[in-house]
């Protein structure tokens, strides 16, 4: 039960990382559409830089229509992935628009870019050869070449981290899947494993009893009802001898069954009276009301972790000369209450204790509530076992 309740607590922690990584990885997941947004910006701001050389250079209908097929195919790239074998249309155009205007030289950061995109930089700079052409504007061509080559080289490098974070992010998070299908399977196996033990032990109890007290109850009955017809005073005598002999024997097989049934350890309720009792720095008052079989193991050691974390507080914090601890068990709930009388600054934040233990009850299906008015109050609810309750 203790290794139980250790795996409870050790996996119920993971609730508080999964929302502080849910949270993180919400925010990383803003992230990824950065770098597309980015490629995409950068092709329609050439356009737009090629639009503003048409017109401030020349306002012909072949720049126009050279712009307007460089848009249409930026567009479908913005819209759709295409292929690799795409950036030969870009080239095609642009090496067509040459002897006709120079837009044409400036269209090749486009497929330069995508070249680079694709990590395909070094056939990209086979494009590079038109800054050697008679015609072509040489002295600032370079340059918008390779800031176009630099671009795009950097944006691969850019989604290449980008698809190894998301591969890290899905392998992280089907561990966690797994991690979570692997800590069920546990709960489910402790908690089956200690509904067999308790089945075992009433099966052998029942067994114990049957098998030595069943048996000189029995005969005693059978010797009763014979002496109620036997005349011989000396067989009588005899027959309400064994009846005797038959009962001492049972009384002591009951009391042996009771000893040995009887723990050696302190269970449930116990050992909340135990450290009730061993407390010595202030006066408390204990309460306890319901049946207390109804507590599974594990919910008795949330329950004494609890108590023991609160009356820590008390002897560090608190200035109380008195401590109310009330345990209550009904048939849905176990309820335990401790208060005290002390005079304690109100703060907006508890420590690492305590929000341990408020992140155990949550796993259980509970909650841990804390109020510093009048003293400082502790309240654990946790709702009990249906499955036990029909055993």
């Amino acid at each position: 039960m203790v290794y139980y309740g250790f795996i409870r607590s050790s996996f119920s922690l993971s609730v508080a990382q999964e929302k502080f990584i849910n949270k993180a990885r919400g925010k990383r997941m803003k992230v990824f559409k950065e770098p597309m947004l980015y490629v995409n910006i950068w092709r329609f701001l050439n356009i737009a830089v090629l639009i503003h050389l048409w017109i401030i250079l020349e306002t012909t209908i072949n720049s126009f229509i050279l712009i307007l097929l460089l848009l249409i195919m930026t567009s479908l790239r913005w819209r759709f992935p295409l292929p690799i074998w795409s950036v030969l249309v870009d080239a095609i155009m642009c090496l067509l628009f040459f002897p006709s205007t120079v837009i044409g030289y400036y269209g090749l950061a486009l497929p330069i870019f995508e070249l680079s995109l694709k990590k395909k930089g070094l056939f990209s700079l086979l494009f590079f050869a038109g800054v050697f052409f008679p015609s072509s504007p040489s002295n600032l061509l370079f340059w918008y070449y390779l800031q176009a080559f630099f671009f795009g080289t950097f944006s691969s490098i850019t989604l290449e981290n980008q698809e190894i974070y998301k591969l890290e992010a899905d392998e992280q998070r089907r561990d966690r899947y797994e991690l979570e299908r692997i800590k069920n399977n546990l709960l489910e196996a402790n908690q089956s494993v200690y509904q067999q033990a308790e089945i075992m032990e009433r099966y052998r109890i029942s067994r114990e009893l049957h098998d030595h007290l069943g048996h000189d109850l029995t005969g005693a009955s059978l010797a009763l009802q014979a002496y109620e017809w036997i005349e011989d005073p000396k067989e009588a005598q005899k027959l309400i001898q064994e009846v005797r002999n038959r009962l001492e024997r049972s009384t002591k097989s009951l009391r042996d069954t009771v000893h040995n049934m009887t723990p050696i350890t302190l269970i449930g309720a116990e050992i909340l009276e135990n450290i009730v009792q061993n407390y010595q720095l202030v006066d408390i008052d204990f309460h306890k009301t319901g049946n207390m079989l109804l507590v599974s193991a594990h919910k008795w050691g949330l329950l004494e972790v609890c108590l023991k974390e609160t009356l820590t507080n008390v002897s560090r914090h608190s200035n109380a000369t008195k401590v109310k601890v009330d345990l209550q068990v009904t048939e849905s709930i176990v309820r335990l209450s401790i208060q005290d009388n002390g005079i304690v600054k109100e703060t907006s934040h508890t420590g690492s204790g305590l929000r341990g233990l408020r992140i155990r009850a949550r796993s259980m299906g509970g909650s841990l509530s804390i109020s510093q008015k009048d003293g400082f109050l502790v309240v654990c609810v946790i709702p009990i076992d249906k499955e036990r309750l029909n055993t």
